[in-house]
Order: C-alpha cells, then structure tokens, then sequence
C-alpha cells in the first residue's frame, strides 16, 4: 500500500493495529513501531506488561484487575495487607508472574483515580519508558488506567501518555529505534485512542506517523 506523505490512515482489524512514527535527530532518522491491541491479555506475546493501579480502587479494575485474577488475587491481597498502596508513582515489578505470558510486570501507582490529571499521565508514560529501559525491555504494553472510568476524556489520556513516552525515549535515537510498544485498547475505546495518537502527531513538530498496517477495512481520520 502507497501512503501519500502526512496521510493518517488506519486499518479496522479484529486485533491489531500498527502505527509506525518517525523522528529526526539532526542529520539521523528512525522509527518508532508502536502497536495498539484489544487482544486479551491471555494470548498477549511480550516480554514486559505495564499496568496502572489506584490508591482509592479496591480490588483493582481494568486490566489490572485481570492479572490480579489470573495471579489469584495476590495484588488484592498486597494491598489489603498494606504491602502495596497505590500512591502515585508507586512501582512494583513482578518477576515470571505464573498464568500470564509477559515475563516481567509492572504495576504503576495512579494514586486516586479522582485526582488523575493529563500530568500524571505524561509523567507515567515519560517513568514506565524510562523504568522499562533500565530493566532493558523495550517490547513491553500498556494499557490507558482507568480508560472510560474517569473525568478525562480517552483521547486526551492516550495524546498525554504517548507523549510521556516519547519525550523519554526521543532523548537517545537508538532507544526509540528498538523500542517496541504495545498499547492495550478495548474494542469499545478504540477509536478515542487512535484519536489520541492523532493528536499527538498533530502537536508534534518533529514527529510523523508513516504508515498503518492491518488486514481489512481501510479508514481515514
């Protein structure tokens, strides 16, 4: 498929969808794939999962709320315990986790969900880049916390959190060259997240999307 130059297409697909981005650092370029999925977390191939929780959400919801099924409610047990709280900017790494295919998982302090801010998004984006780098990861997902179950809007969470992402990675051109990033979507979300990317194209001087490939019908924003 030929893309016209700044086209931004997408390809509805049952699963996946990529998007490729492209950065200039002076003379050098490279890109970044980033892949959004609305697969279930049982059949997800990477090697890192990040995931965020909050202080005030008891048992853990969304995604979270999965793999703390899945690990038979050990993160419910953590914080019933007051091992673990949620507070902002909280990490925990949990090393071969059994039933889940990620080898490494992160789980990431939100803090309230009431208090949740487009800042702390970008904060946890620009953080879960940088903690992933350290611990050598750069095939990891994530999902949006609390898509759909707070005050901001989806778009606006995906623009920030993206946007968190890049601004740590575009620090090193081959950092953002091997990375690759997996975005959780539920189906009833999707489209507000592909919103959100789109803006953050839109906003960024320095960064365009180049291509999106799927399998079936073909979109235009």
């Amino acid at each position: 498929m030929v893309l016209k130059k700044h086209t931004i297409v997408y390809l509805d697909t049952k699963e996946n969808f990529f998007l490729y981005f492209s950065t200039k650092n002076n003379t050098s370029e490279a890109e970044m794939r980033i892949k959004i999925s609305t697969e279930s977390l049982d059949t997800l191939a990477r090697e890192g999962l990040a995931l965020g929780f909050f202080s005030d959400e008891r048992p853990p919801r969304g995604y979270c709320g999965f793999v703390d099924w899945r690990l038979n409610g050990m993160i419910s047990r953590e914080l019933a315990r007051g091992h673990i709280s949620g507070t902002f900017m909280e990490q925990i790494l949990i090393a071969s986790p059994p039933r889940i295919g990620p080898s490494k998982i992160l789980l990431w302090g939100m803090g309230a969900l009431t208090e949740i801010t487009p800042d702390k998004m970008y904060l946890t984006g620009y953080h879960l880049s940088q903690i992933m780098d350290g611990i050598r990861c750069n095939d990891f997902a994530f999902s949006i916390p609390a898509a759909g179950r707070c005050h901001l809007p989806i778009s606006g969470m995906t623009e920030s959190i993206i946007r968190g992402c890049f601004d740590f990675l575009a620090k090193d051109i081959e950092k953002w060259a091997a990375n690759r990033t997996t975005i959780l979507a539920n189906e009833t979300y999707l489209e507000d997240v592909l919103s959100g990317l789109h803006n953050f194209k839109l906003n960024s001087r320095d960064v365009s999307i180049i291509e999106i490939e799927g399998l079936q019908e073909e979109k235009f924003l």
